[in-house]
């Protein structure tokens, strides 16, 4: 009978010279991986498992069946096996001797071990670059069994194996790209001897062509035969050095000697399926010249001993330099960004800090310290991280006014962009931000709409004035009356009371006026939106400037909404607009003989819309260019600001509407329209 050990050593033994393994796919090397486990170990299931990125399942990659067919595509969950996870957590060789009885099974039991009879189980971890990727499990079916050191230290060996294996697919891109490159040379080599009738040139003269150095290493000898492109390339006549592994020593920078060998030596134990090195070597003349080397033991002795080693030798210098230049940009890239007078932060597409403007680590404190490398996740607002995110799926998002709040009382302005930047293969590599704080300007923009407004009612102060004297006249009328009929003492109380109800009445209209001008010349740019009528905005605006229009001869002809709405807005401001447009109705055509004044409301499918005309003819293409810019005005010199009409658009368009002059109207028209509640919820949304 062959001894245990005997017998595993030889299956690994196998497993190295196997040359099928390496040339067939992943599952058919897998595959036959299995076959041989299933052979020497006795055991009727062999399974291949693989970790998912977040370590919270394993897929079943493949599992070998004794005299059946392989299976594939089951899904292990920690969640529902989380005594079974646990146990992998060591990283260790899991052992089983009997299933059912077993505390790192006992999840399994029901539902996978008794139905395939499985009574024994051994996993074995398998690692990749240093990290536990999945593992091998053998499966015994019968009854239970005792696994020796011997069994354990199999199937460690194996899954180390397949470690190895999976870690060369790695380098398979690398391989195909070379293996690509030498093919074309050697094809066009082919089909230039085909037509100089020279098809005796070996495959060395496809390398010479190439500028590809060979060499072949004897171990047993340290001779290492290097052919003519070796020399050339580092300025040498063929055979000027001798060949052996000294003048290879010889020819290496003296600071990459021992890293070298060092991979060297790793391959010939056995630790890495190929031997890849990049290292610098000096020509003849002494420069430096950066060279990719790869190479494979081709020959063993009897014992498996590495005997044979051959491999090739690239000039790789114009890629290290294409890499340093690469360096070189980013960093003038980064020293760019650096300089910008605006706050600008660059990330990659894990949130995590490429470069920054020398004012964004000024002013964005609020974000945590800005430092290269770190992630902004904990840092920065969930809404934030949230734009960000859609940036990486290609949207470009902006807000040209954001009121942010960073802590309790701490409000900025802010005008913000965040978009996605591309890679030099038009792939997206993260997002740059841009936010820079607007608040001072903000602040002068709501001084300007005060100042705006309160020019307004300075406009309006003598109609106002007659609007309160007025009502004022006919209460004074009213208590001289009280004053002579309690003088006769002939005051009756059903004259009294007409007489308190009229005075009450004009206390009333006394007060809306009052009101409305307390409205009206309050600071309301912070007010929250709310739901209003339109029709009392505009009843509340003339409130205010009614009386002035009428002494003045000016007839004003409201059309109100048939079905009074609601809009979503700030009173106040939808009321300035209004007010700016009517007083520059009633100033510009006060000196018209009969002059009037229309307001006209109707309801659209998607908004509301009104039109403030006015007798005045049509305003000239000239100055219909030049209304909404600030401080354009036609006004005398003191009267008026100029800044009405832009300040009454930027309202209006912050309440996702608009402002314009209608062109083609008879009379002077302007046009404000307002979205609907509905509109305005799915413009949020977007």
């Amino acid at each position: 009978m062959v001894d245990k050990f005997e017998l595993y050593h030889a299956a690994q033994s196998w497993f190295a010279k196997n040359t099928e393994i390496y040339r067939s796919s992943r599952y058919r090397a897998l595959e036959i991986i299995c076959q041989k486990i299933n052979e020497v170990m006795n055991v009727q299931r062999i399974g291949i498992w693989f970790y998912t990125i977040d370590k919270e399942a394993m897929y079943e990659e493949m599992t070998f069946v004794a005299n059946g067919v392989p299976t594939q595509g089951s899904i292990l969950k920690r969640a529902e096996l989380p005594i079974y996870f646990e146990h992998l957590r060591a990283e260790r060789v899991l052992v089983s001797n009997d299933t059912f009885k077993d505390e790192a099974t006992s999840e399994m039991v029901d539902s996978y071990m008794k139905p395939l009879n499985v009574r024994a189980l051994l996993d074995a971890p398998i690692f990749s670059d240093g990290e536990m990727i999945g593992i091998l499990c053998c499966e015994y079916i019968g009854g239970p069994r005792e696994w020796d050191i011997q069994d354990k230290n199999f199937a460690a060996s194996s899954s180390d194996f397949i470690g190895r294996l999976i870690e060369s697919e790695k380098r398979h891109t690398y391989e195909k790209e070379l293996r690509h490159r030498i093919n074309y040379l050697e094809n066009d080599l082919k089909r230039k001897l085909d037509d100089l009738n020279e098809a005796k040139l070996s495959l060395d003269l496809a390398l010479e062509g190439a500028q590809v150095g060979k060499w072949d290493w004897d171990l047993s000898s340290s001779k290492l035969l290097l052919n003519k492109t070796w020399y050339t390339k580092l300025g040498y006549n063929y055979n000027e050095l001798p060949q052996t592994i000294e003048t290879f020593k010889k020819c290496l920078h003296p600071d990459d000697v021992s890293r070298v060998f060092e991979e060297l030596d790793r391959h010939l134990k056995g630790e890495t399926l190929f031997y890849e090195c990049r290292f610098r070597m000096l020509t003849k003349s002494g420069d430096i010249q950066w060279c990719l080397d790869r190479g494979c033991i081709i020959h063993r002795t009897s014992d498996g001993k590495p005997l044979r080693v051959i491999g090739v030798n690239v000039n790789v210098t114009p890629v290290v330099k294409w890499e340093q230049s690469v360096i070189i940009s980013e960093q003038q890239l980064k020293a760019m960004i650096q300089s910008l007078p605006t706050p600008v932060a660059m990330f990659d597409k894990d949130l995590k800090y490429l470069a920054f403007s020398s004012r964004w680590a000024e002013e964005w404190q609020n974000f945590g310290r800005a430092r290269e490398g770190q992630n902004v996740r904990a840092d920065f607002r969930p809404d934030w991280i949230k734009a960000m995110e859609k940036a990486l799926q290609g949207e470009i998002l902006s807000r040209d006014e954001d009121l942010v709040e960073f802590a309790p009382g701490n409000e900025l302005w802010l005008r913000w962009a965040i978009q996605p930047w591309k890679n030099a293969n038009q792939e997206i590599g993260g997002v740059i931000v841009m936010a820079e704080n607007i608040s001072s300007r903000k602040e002068a923009e709501m001084k300007l709409t005060q100042a705006s407004k309160l020019s307004a009612l300075g406009e309006m102060a003598g109609g106002i004035a007659h609007e309160i004297n007025n009502p004022l006249s006919i209460i004074k009328g009213y208590i001289d009356l009280l004053r002579r009929h309690s003088s006769r003492q002939s005051l009756s109380s059903e004259l009294l009371l007409q007489y308190i109800e009229k005075m009450d009445l004009t206390v009333g209209r006394i007060s809306r006026i009052v009101n409305g001008m307390r409205r009206f010349s309050r600071e309301s740019s912070m007010d929250e939106k709310v739901n209003y009528s339109l029709n009392k905005i505009v009843e509340e605006t003339l409130d205010i400037c009614q009386e002035r229009i009428n002494n003045n001869g000016t007839s004003v002809d409201v059309q109100y909404l048939k079905h009074d709405s609601t809009v979503n807005c700030r009173p106040v401001e939808i009321s300035q607009v209004l007010l700016n447009l009517i007083n520059n109705s009633y100033q510009a055509t006060s000196s018209y003989p009969h002059p009037w004044i229309k307001i006209k409301m109707e309801e659209l499918p998607t908004m509301y819309r009104i039109q403030i005309t006015d007798c005045g003819e049509k305003i000239s293409s000239t100055i219909r260019q030049k209304l909404f810019q600030p401080f354009f005005t036609t006004k005398d010199i003191g009267v008026g600001t100029g800044l009405g009409l832009s300040i009454s658009r930027g309202i209006i368009e912050e309440h996702k509407g608009k402002l314009y002059y209608q062109d083609e109207a008879p009379n002077t028209t302007f046009v404000i329209e307002l979205p609907k509640l509905d509109t305005v919820s799915t413009q949020i949304s977007h």
